[in-house]
């Protein structure tokens, strides 16, 4: 109970605005904290949130086809297609011909690509793994499906 009270005094403003309002203001905080992290990593790192995130599913999935990163990343495949183009040209992806399509391009991390991930520093996964540590698996779990259920009514025409 102290950490659900100790959780409640850090949210963005204490007037109860109601259940949709208090949750929607505080993933526009979400939304607004994750977009100045991702700054504060590229000044820091070089690298934005997105950036290390497409570094890290790579190297999760070694030849990973451009598209299915855009599918994992719930992005569209143009803007996978301009973070892929800016980790190339700093020499920590390399895209290359999938063996069964010549067409198609496989991701690979370099070895810088992959230094870059084993260096410890301050991310935002890394944020998340802190708090994901604090929690339950069963509220991370609730988290995580609401979250999904939530993505997927957006989403929907």
């Amino acid at each position: 109970m102290k950490r659900q009270t100790d959780l409640l005094q850090l949210t963005h403003g204490s007037e109860d605005l109601g259940p949709e309002l208090d949750f929607l203001r505080e993933l526009w905080a979400l939304d607004h904290a994750l977009q100045k992290a991702s700054k504060r990593m590229d000044r820091a790192l070089g690298i934005t949130g997105p950036q290390r995130l497409a570094l890290r599913l790579v190297s999760r999935f070694p030849g990973l086809p451009a598209g299915r990163l855009a599918g994992l990343m719930h992005l569209h495949p143009s803007t996978v297609s301009g973070i892929v183009q800016r980790l190339a040209a700093r020499g920590l992806l390399e895209r290359g011909a999938a063996s069964a399509d010549r067409r198609r391009a496989a991701l690979r991390l370099t070895v810088r690509g992959l230094e870059s991930l084993g260096r410890p520093h301050q991310t935002i996964e890394s944020v998340v793994a802190s708090v994901l540590a604090e929690r339950s698996a069963g509220e991370r779990k609730a988290a995580l499906l609401f979250l999904r259920a939530l993505a997927v009514r957006l989403e929907a025409p």
